[in-house]
């Protein structure tokens, strides 16, 4: 039986891991790295993530939790408290910053850069086989078209957080220790059974939520808003499930016979970002306030400058169309039909999470514990 360590559990794509793993029968040891804090233990964040990820705890199939912290050396854990068994022991580094913004840069690189190096060396002194590092398809940056599965040396990057991926990604290739697998999903959405978001606030869903906030921001202003994208680009889907799928098939197959280092974990781009949008527009009741401008324009107003700042995560994805070279795989792909499942799926899932917040207002008898506590 293989044996597993993961970094990352608590996060979107670890939790749905985990779980997965869990669900082996039989399955070996399984350890699950995660920094607990006074008011959540490591364990509480663990099984809460894997609650949110569907996995049923009652059932059995309990990770061991191990305390740590990715930005110590070793992640601040002693390897002889990561037992192995007989069989092969991989390390899967999935921990790391979604930060992006210039501000954080420092932040970011020692959490994605420095932590995968502390993460490296917990994995050559526990012995690891394979050292499985988790980063994105768009480490290529500016590049756009066609992008093929090795290292990228792009001559610019969209935003820190593609940078600090990238710059993990050439430390994992020249790490001397266990064998290293890099695995590269594009934009993952929820699962594929439920179209729930199930966790995931980033990617889809966090552009649905800018698009949110900006209508909340608006108000009753009678001002139409423009802003700079190109409709006919399209964007590459994946649902977390068959993330997790298809990286397992990979890694049982290098186990089993190594082949090639670097893999695309990603779908055909196939809905474009003007079907996307219009959908969310009409979804937020905004089809008559934003507007997608094929060029950038010269007269921006106030309103256009804020959004403009908001989604300037997005700005580079929502412009220059990148298709991912996958060679192992399945052909995955999400039809603008299913994407618009995902996309209703959140609506109504935060519609469900406000609606005991609108009672409570409603009723001048209540108050939260952060109203209670400022009286």
């Amino acid at each position: 039986m293989t044996d597993h360590i993961l970094t990352g559990a608590t996060g979107f794509v670890g939790s749905h891991l985990l779980a997965d793993l869990l669900s082996d029968d039989p399955t070996g040891a399984v350890y699950a790295l995660a920094r607990g804090d006074s008011r959540h233990p490591a364990a509480e964040r663990v099984h809460t993530a894997l609650r949110v990820a569907a996995h049923d705890l009652s059932a059995g199939g309990h990770p061991t939790v191990v305390e740590s912290e990715l930005t110590e050396p070793l992640c601040g854990v002693t390897p002889g408290s990561l037992p192995r068994g007989d069989g092969p022991l991989v390390f899967w580094h999935l921990a790391a910053s979604l930060q992006w913004r210039r501000g954080q840069r420092e932040q970011v690189f020692r959490t994605n850069v420095d932590g995968t190096r502390h993460a490296l060396e917990l994995a050559a002194s526990v012995g690891a086989d394979l050292f499985v590092y988790m980063s994105t398809a768009y480490t290529c940056g500016s590049v756009h078209g066609d992008i093929v599965e090795e290292l990228h040396r792009p001559p610019a990057f969209s935003n820190v957080y593609e940078e600090s991926k990238c710059a993990a990604e050439h430390l994992v290739a020249g790490f001397e220790g266990p064998r290293t697998l890099i695995l590269r999903p594009s934009v993952i959405v929820g699962s594929s059974h439920t179209y729930s978001p199930s966790g995931s606030y980033t990617g889809l869903y966090g552009y649905l939520s800018e698009l949110r906030k900006f209508r909340e921001m608006l108000g009753d202003s009678e001002e139409s808003v423009r802003y700079p994208a190109d409709r006919s680009t399209r964007i590459s889907f994946i649902p977390v499930d068959h993330v997790v799928e298809d990286s397992r098939a990979i890694v049982a197959d290098e186990l089993a016979a190594p082949r090639q280092s670097i893999h695309h974990v990603s779908g055909r781009s196939e809905s474009a970002v003007g079907e996307i949008t219009d959908y969310m527009l009409k979804l937020l009741g905004l089809q008559d306030r934003l507007f997608i401008i094929d060029e950038e324009f010269d007269d921006p107003s106030t309103f256009e400058r804020f959004f403009a700042k908001r989604i300037d995560f997005f700005s580079d994805y929502l412009r220059r169309e990148k298709r991912f070279v996958r060679s192992r795989g399945p052909e995955r792909s999400v039809s603008l039909h299913e994407l618009m499942k995902f996309i209703d799926a959140e609506d109504r899932a935060l519609s469900a999470e406000a609606r005991p917040a609108r009672r409570a207002a409603a009723d001048p008898g209540h108050l939260s514990p952060v109203q209670g506590a400022a009286v």
